[in-house]
């Protein structure tokens, strides 16, 4: 990643608008970030990191935390960064979460942290800016824009303050830190991910193989327990002891067969005997049976005689029937005849006396139709005035609608006379409203104004208490750590003292004249040293003494920086509150009369406006006149009707002075002849209706005595022929020998004379069969006995029972012997299966334990992985550590013994040439733990740029003083430095120390003001 340009609004200690153009700087390679403390030079770095993950760069402030306190609310903190990854290049923009003013109104809202990421690869630099900003990648959604930068950069926010920027604070971390805590931020800079997945597969597809193995003998032993063996021997065994059963029960089966055999035969031979003495039962009782039906057959021979002889009498009974019926007939005849004469004299009697009594009404017939021609006289006149009446009708309607709309006229004037009104009034106090919201809106304004300037008050005023107590307390802890840093220097003084004394006399104590001296080499010792040799727990006291002496003064450092800052933030907060005035009124109460004006405001502002209240009076003044001229017009109109209507009807009224008043009407009139017209018709109808009824009664009464004189002389006709034909019917019955009572039997048998006769003929043929069955039956039993066929049957079953039992036992040991086999075979496979598995297993777990810490080093193939890569860092480190410490010291990996099951971790000694010893890390010096703090620095960056894959390193940042080395020091880390960069890296130091400026002339400076601090760039003058 290599940072190009970078815009900070309101952020940090920048109060407006900052620009860092690091193009001069990245140029140079190696350039410098200056400053006061507290004058914000790690909120360049704050500003990177911020932009680039949402997060400051000591992790000491969220982004909440990052907006300016110099900023009003006005202005929105904001920070824009274009960098460069490769042939790429990108701006982000980000804006933290705060607390501005909204853009209607006064009121303060909070924003939500927002970013925004876009590709301005073709877009010149100087060219990006609000407007221009790039193809977007992503807006406003804050993860989004998060994994897109990591997919960009390859790193994380924590990564990237381990090898890019290096924070203030920080900088020994990764030489301090634990094994497990350095091994945690190697594991998140070098991916291992594959080791780990390689790993889990070996320990997953071990565990698969481990239950397979188990699986397989669960399997095999489940199937030698469903037998109940125990072992693949037993099975065989049992399977020859089954063949050897399955031999003599399968002889025993076919010996139980033949027995079978012989009792079906045998029973079958019995059977045939048997079936002969049943047809001789049968046959017997078959000719008993046709024996016991000839008194009935008898008795049939009987009916077939009679009905035969009962077939000459049929004819002469039906004619005698049929005169008998005629005679009836006639007589039903000869009765009707005589009802309907007797019926014709009646109806010929009421005719005669209806048309006398017609004649009788002669002269009312005759007024009906004198009345019939008056009528029609009226109706003529009546229909003669009708143009009159329409127009008298015509008339009516006419004032009907000139009343209706002079009443609709009417009501529209008042109408639009009531509109008008209230359209006046609307107006009137649309005006007034106008000029009370003029003067609300005045009022408003004062109100914010104050409001505002109560709030800058309150602010101010809660910025002094604030700093007023974080200045006090700095400056109190500032004050204790001094002391206690004093107190632990002069333990460290005394400790140091006691041990050079101590080695001095161990080491006099130990010279020899002419022996060389192990510390300046002379073979003469003039005044070797005095004192007590005993030295014994000194040196760890000493080392123990430093590391307080060295943890005293890096605190009373950062509480130094510490009251430094609150120091400036009670300044700059005093100074601020001296330039406002206190409000005349609290804060809440101006807040409570603005949320009053502006809902009056709102009010006011609710009802309409003049220009339409003004178009409404003006549009009820037009209506108001058009409404009264429709109101004369319409009165006009009525007045006209009205007199046309009185002069139609007067006009009517004359015509039809002497017509009566119910018949004046068309409809009546009509109606009134129509009337006399049907009285008269009906009269008229009435008369010649009974004349003709007279006439056909008269000649039905001829008709009805004619027939019945017919109708006498028939009746005597069929009497003499019925008694003929009954006389034939007798003499046929006793002809037949046949009486009244049997011929009627008789009669009814002769239909069934045919199945008489074949029910006759079918038993004498049925008794001539039953009796050659018999003997026939008797012959074929001549000479034998009945046989017992109980007992042939029993001797079956029992063949039976003995060959199905002989079957199923055969039938269940080979069944048991096929399971068996089948068993033994499948045995024999999966035992095959579990051996190739459990070879397979042998050599896969002992790799999935040796690569999971099971080996004599108790060391991961992960972890190994990460010692291999930190073995890389501390030999990229230890070029850089040797020559800043001239040679002297060099950064080793701790190897653990003791039981040889130790794992090798990632703790670091230290090796001292000067004693030829390796010390823990923690026991350097102030500037040598800054020496090798910042060689294990740049090692990890070299190899993190070598190693991890896609991560390109274009410039790194050391945010450290460097306070810590002497000149001699300084220059070789500034040279160390110097290699480092070159065409494809940049570095670049924040220092307050003169010498590191003189050297790294090119950057920027950052000069703290009380109205914000400014950046200013330096041109390596």
């Amino acid at each position: 990643m290599r940072p190009i340009k970078m815009t900070l609004t309101a952020f940090g200690p920048f109060a407006d608008t900052q620009t860092v153009d690091f193009r001069p700087a990245l140029g140079s390679r190696l350039f410098g970030i200056y400053g006061s403390t507290g004058a914000g030079k790690t909120s360049i770095l704050d500003g990177i990191c911020f932009s680039l993950f949402g997060e400051s760069s000591g992790q000491e402030r969220q982004g909440d935390d990052l907006r300016s306190h110099h900023a009003t609310p006005d202005v929105e903190t904001e920070v824009r960064l274009i960098f460069e990854v490769g042939a790429k290049r990108y701006h982000v923009v980000r804006r933290p979460r705060q607390t501005v003013r909204g853009k209607r109104g006064d009121a303060l809202v909070e924003r939500q942290h927002w970013a925004a990421l876009y590709d301005a690869t073709d877009i010149e630099v100087d060219d990006i800016d609000a407007d221009n900003p790039g193809v977007v990648m992503e807006e406003r959604k804050v993860e989004v824009v998060a994994d897109r930068m990591r997919s960009i950069l390859n790193y994380s926010a924590a990564q990237f303050r381990q090898v890019v920027l290096l924070p203030q604070g920080q900088f020994r971390q990764l030489l301090t830190a634990s094994s497990d805590q350095r091994s945690a931020v190697l594991r998140g800079l070098f991916d291992v991910s594959l080791y780990e997945r390689f790993v889990e597969r070996l320990k997953s597809e071990a565990s698969d193989l481990r239950d397979e193995v188990e699986t397989g003998r669960s399997v095999i032993n489940g199937h030698l327990q469903a037998h109940a063996v125990s072992d693949a021997d037993a099975l065989t065994t049992l399977i020859e002891a089954l063949k050897t059963d399955v031999g003599v029960q399968t002889a025993g089966r076919d010996a139980a067969r033949g027995v079978r055999d012989a009792a079906r035969v045998t029973l079958q031979a019995a059977q045939q005997i048997q079936d002969r003495f049943s047809e001789h039962d049968a046959a017997l009782e078959g000719l008993n049976v046709v024996l016991s039906r000839t008194a009935d057959i008898e008795a049939l021979k009987l009916r077939k005689q009679a009905a035969e002889r009962a077939v000459g009498c049929v004819a002469a009974d039906g004619r005698a029937t049929e005169a008998e019926n005629d005679l009836a007939g006639g007589l039903t005849a000869r009765a009707h005849a005589a009802v309907q004469e007797a019926e014709a004299a009646r109806l010929c009697s009421e005719a005669t006396a209806t048309l006398q009594r017609s004649v009788a009404h002669q002269l009312e017939r005759e007024a009906a139709a004198v009345a019939v021609t008056q009528l029609e006289g009226i109706q003529k006149r009546v229909a003669g005035a009708e143009p009159l009446r329409e127009a008298a009708r015509q008339s009516s309607l006419a004032v009907v609608d000139a009343k209706a709309a002079f009443d609709e006229a009417l009501r529209a004037y008042d109408t639009a006379e009531q509109t008008h009104a209230t359209a006046v009034e609307a107006h009137a106090a649309v005006q007034h409203t106008i000029l009370r919201i003029s003067q609300v809106e005045s009022v408003l304004q004062t109100l914010n104004q104050a409001r505002e300037h109560a709030s800058q008050f309150a602010g101010a005023t809660d910025a002094v208490e604030k700093f007023t107590g974080a200045r006090s307390a700095a400056l109190a802890n500032h004050e204790s750590l001094r002391q206690a840093l004093a107190d632990f220097r002069d333990v460290e003084a005394a400790a140091e003292e006691a041990l050079a004394s101590a080695q001095a006399a161990h080491l006099a104590a130990k010279l020899e004249n002419g022996v060389p001296c192990p510390v300046c080499g002379s073979t003469e010792h003039p005044r070797p040293s005095g004192g007590a040799e005993e030295g014994q727990g000194l040196d760890a006291a000493w080392r123990q003494a430093r590391t307080a002496r060295e943890a005293a003064d890096a605190d009373e450092r950062q509480g130094a920086q510490a009251a430094a800052r609150a120091d400036g933030e009670w300044t700059q907060a005093v100074a601020r509150l001296a330039e406002l005035r206190a409000p005349e009124r609290d804060i809440s109460a101006i807040t409570a009369d603005i949320s009053a004006v502006k809902d009056e405001l709102a009010t006011l502002r609710a009802g309409p406006d003049i220009g339409t209240t003004q178009a409404a009076v003006d549009a009820a003044k037009l209506q108001l006149a058009v409404t009264t001229a429709a109101l004369a017009v319409a009165r006009d109109h009525h007045a006209a009707a009205d007199k046309s209507a009185m002069s139609a009807t007067a006009a009517l009224e004359a015509s039809l002075a002497d017509v009566p008043a119910d018949l004046r009407d068309g409809a009546a009139a009509a109606l009134r002849v129509e009337a006399a017209i049907r009285h008269r018709d009906q009269m008229n109808t009435a008369h010649q209706s009974a004349v003709e009824n007279e006439r056909r009664a008269s000649e039905a009464v001829q008709a009805t005595r004619s027939t019945l004189t017919h109708a006498e002389g028939r009746v005597t006709e069929l009497a003499a022929a019925r008694d003929a034909h009954r006389a034939a019917f007798v003499a046929a019955k006793t002809n037949a020998r046949l009486s009244d009572g049997t011929y009627g039997a008789a009669k009814s048998d002769i239909p069934n004379i045919d199945a008489l006769t074949g029910t006759i003929a079918e038993h004498v043929a049925g008794l001539a069969a039953a009796q050659d069955r018999r003997d026939r039956a008797v012959a074929a039993i001549d000479g034998l006995d009945r046989p017992d066929l109980e007992a042939g049957s029993a001797a079956l079953v029992d063949a039976d029972a003995c060959l199905t039992k002989a079957e199923e036992t055969l039938t269940t040991t080979t069944m048991k012997l096929g399971q068996l086999e089948a068993t033994q075979a499948l045995v024999t496979r999966l035992a095959g299966e579990l051996a190739a598995a459990t070879e397979r297993y042998r050599v896969l777990g002992e790799l999935a334990q040796l690569t999971d810490g099971r080996n004599a080093h108790r060391l991961r193939l992960r972890d190994f992985a990460i010692a291999a890569t930190f073995d890389l860092v501390l030999e990229a480190a230890n070029q850089r550590f040797a020559r800043m410490s001239r040679g002297r010291f060099a950064l080793l990996r701790k190897y653990e013994g003791g039981d040889g099951r130790a794992r090798a971790g990632l703790d670091i000694d230290v090796y001292d040439a000067h004693t030829d010893q390796k010390r823990d890390a923690h026991t350097l010096s102030g500037g040598e733990g800054f020496l090798a703090s910042l060689s294990l620095a740049l090692g990890l960056s070299d190899v993190v740029q070598a190693e991890a894959g896609g991560v390109k390193l274009d410039a790194i940042f050391i945010d450290e003083g460097f306070g810590h080395l002497d000149d001699e020091t300084l220059d070789v880390a500034l040279d160390t430095l110097r290699d480092l960069v070159g065409q494809d890296r940049a570095v670049g130091v924040i220092s307050h120390v003169e010498a590191v400026k003189e050297q790294i002339p090119m950057g920027f400076d950052v000069v703290r003001q009380p109205q914000g601090s400014v950046i200013s760039e330096r041109l390596g003058v």
